[in-house]
């Protein structure tokens, strides 16, 4: 009888544990990612709204390279259309000045420092594939032409839909992607063709529509699928390699530019950086790889000694390709003030997690100043503007 008592004790106290720890799991997934911008590590699509966003937005969608259809250069009230460029440049936020008046991003500021237009045909939200295929298309000989690289792109690069990475269930955030063979071959792999239900059916099942994208749900890097029981949701989210790199204070793509990392993201950025550069000299340009570091760069630098991108500036220098990794004397203009007066969002909220750069976003006007001031020089001492 004793023993028999004792044993529903211990029964009893058992499921209260299971119980509490089970509804902990439920509050901390369903009410704390959010605020904890820690959201895009769940995968729990609202089917209702993606109906919504396609009925919206797939009209504007660039139906070969993904994103959004656009046409043209920005806008540069400096110099006019009709004159000559002496350079072009490609790529994404990062290269189009967000955040910042149009006259006032780098690519712009350096236009004006040079006394000769660099037309800018970056795009937001592009990956470096689609950088690159913009180029390919536009077909602007001017003799300069910058390919700048977010380190995000290592994530956009292999991922077909923003949609797992956090962005909004959105058609313009659906891509094509390179696959890269053994043999260093890229094939381009499009984007697949849908209407409203088949958009909905994607957010359904990311796996059926998109079988080459990498980050697709319950994957070992992407999102973990919202379901009861909400415990092993959570210790599903714990154990994975990016959200680890956050707590560790790493950029969370920093595991992805490893050599051996299964995804393959530095080969296939390398390669997609080679073609570039094979490309414009094809044409006759010079081209230049430039790298822009973001807050989580100089999170990684200061806690860690290097970039996290450091090992595509090696591939890169390693097949003979011209890259410029601004970092180093970004770190030097600040003569010890915080990285954060390079970014225009600040992000004190997160101290905890993000210093010693407790901020992100673009660039700030001082970054694309500092930016534009770095990249003159390395174009004069690379001799890229002599006649």
């Amino acid at each position: 009888m004793e023993r028999s008592s004792r044993a529903r004790k211990w029964l009893i106290f058992a499921l209260s544990v299971i119980v509490i720890a089970e509804a902990s799991a439920t509050v901390i997934c369903l009410f704390l990612f959010n605020p904890l911008h820690l959201d895009h590590f769940i995968w729990s699509p609202n089917l209702e709204q993606a109906r919504d966003n396609w009925n919206t937005l797939s009209t504007a969608v660039d139906h070969e390279l993904g994103g959004y259809r656009v046409s043209g250069a920005k806008p540069n009230s400096e110099f006019a259309d009709s004159q000559a460029s002496c350079g072009s440049a490609f790529g994404d936020s990062y290269v189009g000045g967000a955040d910042v008046a149009n006259d006032e991003g780098w690519v712009e500021q350096l236009s004006h420092q040079l006394g000769c237009r660099i037309t800018n045909y970056a795009v937001g939200a592009y990956g470096t594939d689609q950088a690159y295929l913009r180029f390919r298309q536009v077909h602007d000989l001017s003799p300069i032409v910058l390919l700048g690289i977010n380190p995000v792109n290592v994530m956009d690069n292999i991922s077909q839909y923003d949609g797992l990475l956090g962005a909004p269930l959105e058609p313009t955030a659906l891509k094509g992607r390179f696959l890269l063979d053994q043999s260093g071959n890229l094939t381009w792999l499009a984007l697949p063709h849908l209407d409203g239900d088949g958009f909905v059916a994607l957010n359904r099942d990311p796996a059926q529509a998109l079988p080459h994208s990498y980050f697709l749900p319950d994957t070992p890097d992407g999102p973990v699928t919202l379901h009861f029981p909400y415990s092993v949701t959570l210790v599903r989210v714990a154990l994975m390699e990016r959200l680890h790199n956050i707590l560790v204070r790493r950029a969370e793509w920093s595991s992805l530019y490893a050599a051996d990392h299964p995804s393959g993201a530095l080969q296939l950025m390398s390669a997609i950086c080679e073609a570039f550069a094979e490309t414009a000299r094809a044409r006759g340009q010079k081209p230049l790889i430039v790298m822009l570091p973001l807050a989580h760069s100089f999170r990684e630098k200061f806690n860690y000694g290097e970039f996290e991108y450091a090992p595509l500036v090696e591939a890169l220098h390693a097949k003979g390709i011209e890259v410029f990794d601004p970092g180093p004397s970004m770190i030097t203009r600040l003569a010890g003030r915080s990285a954060c007066e390079f970014y225009s969002r600040p992000h004190p909220e997160a101290r905890w997690i993000a210093s010693p750069v407790p901020c992100g976003g673009h660039y700030s006007i001082v970054g694309n100043t500092v930016l534009a001031r770095l990249v003159a020089d390395q174009l004069n001492e690379r001799h890229f503007l002599s006649r």
